[in-house]
């Protein structure tokens, strides 16, 4: 039978914490997914490993290996690269939360698959479980929401999001020369102008946030990749999403960053841009207190 899932990794020098996640595929009860890796140019041994466990053969695993570009671009080349249905991302320092995550989504596939067959549902969203801190709650009652309407409902903890494979090749990350990073809200939030996603109250997989990873390195990732926090904020005001005036000042401050003479062209809202300049300028002067 063919195969409905594929679990995607994007993995960059992670060689000491992607054995969990491995563990945890090897114990599932239910092997029927892909596990599908995309390396970023690991330099730690982390090929070497992959293909070890390649040749064990418990799990089914299509691995790959990419120059260094980033999270997003290898991102961008696992959707490009899935062949099942569905696809999952899971991080390389996360892993699946029980033995049965993989029957438990399955099952919940094929009880729903009149649902998930309309053309306004992209996937499945479940529980992410932080191994440190709160875990929110989904608004009970609602089976059919955006990512945008489960916030504004109260819920305000990780989630696992299974795609339609279908749907997420229709959204891309660009490429921004010369930067790596660009938050994946950029892709959800203009999902959520289309779509909606099956609500499943389930913990599928657990995470903690490591001292380098992204999330913890906040500030010091935005000043590395400016360019592409200036296209997200953009699309922020276009979209309507959150305070509109924080918005434009952190696409003043971005550009500052980025010095590039482009803030005024990449701006698709440049009267109320020339409105904002003098508080831009004091964001940007505040984010350089920050960081530094």
């Amino acid at each position: 039978m063919e195969k409905l899932i594929t679990v995607f990794t994007p993995t960059y020098n992670r060689k000491s914490l992607i054995p969990h996640l491995y563990k945890s595929l090897c114990e599932q009860d239910c092997q029927d997914f892909v596990w599908l890796v995309v390396d970023d140019g690991s330099s730690d041994g982390t090929e070497e490993l992959l293909r070890s466990w390649m040749a064990e053969g418990k799990v089914d695993i299509r691995y790959y290996y990419q120059q260094n570009a980033g999270k997003m671009q290898a991102h961008n080349r696992g959707v490009e690269l899935c062949g099942t249905e569905y696809f999952v991302c899971i991080d390389s320092d996360d892993y699946l939360s029980s033995p049965t995550v993989i029957r438990d989504t399955l099952a919940f596939l094929a009880d729903n698959k009149d649902v998930l067959s309309r053309d306004d549902v992209s996937g499945v969203v479940s529980y992410r479980k932080m191994l440190s801190g709160p875990q929110g709650q989904f608004p009970e009652g609602v089976k059919l929401a955006t990512l945008t309407e489960l916030a504004n409902a109260g819920f305000n903890g990780e989630t696992t999001l299974m795609f339609k494979t279908s749907v997420i090749r229709r959204f891309r990350f660009p490429l921004v020369e010369g930067e790596k990073f660009m938050t994946e809200d950029f892709i959800y939030d203009q999902m959520d102008e289309q779509y909606k996603m099956l609500v499943f109250p389930y913990y599928s997989q657990d995470c903690e946030y490591q001292a380098d990873g992204f999330t913890r390195n906040g500030w010091e990732v935005l000043f590395k990749n400016p360019k592409s926090y200036r296209i997200y904020y953009n699309q922020c005001i276009r979209l309507g999403r959150g305070d509109k005036s924080r918005n434009m000042r952190m696409y003043i401050a971005c550009s500052l960053i980025a010095n590039d003479g482009k803030m005024f062209s990449s701006s698709d809202f440049k009267g109320y841009l020339l409105l904002m300049l003098p508080l831009g300028f004091y964001q940007y002067h505040r984010l350089k207190q920050r960081k530094w």
